[in-house]
């Protein structure tokens, strides 16, 4: 004789009570994503600047005004090449994506009579000028990133006694972790950041040498795939390589060497000096992360997404280190 198995379910109100704690949570982490993504934004800027600061502060010059002129040299730095290259780079784009589909056309062995392709880049004029003032419109989000980074900047040195505040003996393997977190993203978002700054400007100049138009969005784009490891920048080749065909046999192939070179010296020479400090990511967790972040919130989700991955995967691994040995110091 066969005996039923019961399977019982045993809610209790202290179970209820997470799951739609959890649920609202979640609901409204969803809803301030814009403010959670600037303030990781901050989070990021303190903790590449910080070193610097205190790198200063060992020389007796004022924490508060490092800080200042640091981000604001850093911030004009950026708005002033936002502003030199904003008018070329949009009416390049412009100009390139209205005609990308006759350049695909002339490369791909089937016509596109039918315009299908050209029907779809109809409106890239708007959405370039749409673009355009969503970037106007981030001078004054910028403003507060400012503000907030210089207040974490002045009180990061002071993270030892909060987290012991708080949490008593367990602040100091917060801190430990904290500490870890400033030391790798920090290196990350600095490398990152000159990583793709080289390989725009060598792309750049490459195009320029070899005649290749549209050479500011083209290097634009070999710039930013930069964020994503080994793959971007095979990705990049493919607009520059398809321009140059669109022209000749023999702009194609200079498209091809010169994105060839720039990769080998990205591989041999740039990415080992830069990022010696800073381990890897996996380039198939890294597209997924991109992806999911791009899912939830867009481009700058997308970009915040890979110091996610890398704060989880610094996290995860001093727990698992450290989980029955004592805790080690910062080297």
């Amino acid at each position: 004789m066969i005996k039923k198995k019961h399977i019982v379910f045993d809610f209790s109100i202290g179970s209820i009570f997470w799951v739609l704690f959890s649920l609202a949570a979640a609901y409204i982490l969803m809803k301030l994503t814009s403010v959670i993504a600037l303030l990781f934004i901050a989070i990021l800027i303190t903790l590449a600047v910080c070193p610097l600061v205190d790198h200063l502060e060992k020389y007796r010059i004022n924490r508060a005004l490092s800080s200042i002129v640091i981000l604001l040299a850093t911030f004009g730095t950026i708005i002033f090449a936002i502003v030199s290259l904003a008018a070329p780079l949009l009416d390049q784009t412009q100009l390139f994506l209205q005609k990308l589909p006759a350049i695909i056309d002339s490369v791909s062995p089937i016509k596109l009579a039918d315009g299908s392709l050209t029907a779809q880049f109809a409106n890239v004029p708007g959405k370039v000028l749409t673009f355009a003032l969503d970037t106007f419109s981030a001078f004054i989000t910028a403003f507060t990133v400012i503000v907030i980074s210089f207040y974490m900047i002045q009180d990061l040195h002071n993270l030892e006694k909060h987290l012991k505040f708080w949490f008593g003996d367990k602040g100091y393997r917060y801190f430990v972790i904290a500490e870890k977190l400033e030391i790798q993203i920090g290196y990350w978002v600095r490398g990152e950041l000159l990583l793709m700054l080289l390989v725009g400007l060598l792309s750049y100049f490459g195009y320029l040498i070899i005649g290749l138009p549209f050479a500011i969005p083209l290097a634009f784009i070999a710039g930013m795939l930069e964020l994503i490891p080994n793959i971007g920048p095979t990705i990049a080749t493919i607009p520059a390589v398809l321009v140059g065909f669109s022209i000749s046999t023999g702009h194609g192939v200079a498209a091809l060497v010169v994105s060839l070179v720039v990769q080998q010296l990205e591989n041999n020479l740039i990415v080992p000096k830069i990022m010696q400090r800073v381990a890897g990511l996996n380039p198939i967790i890294t597209i997924v992360a991109i992806m999911i972040g791009f899912q939830l919130g867009g481009p700058l989700l997308a970009i915040l997404a890979l110091p996610t991955v890398l704060s989880a995967r610094v996290i995860l691994g001093h727990v698992r280190l450290n989980k029955d040995t004592t805790i080690p110091e910062i080297d």
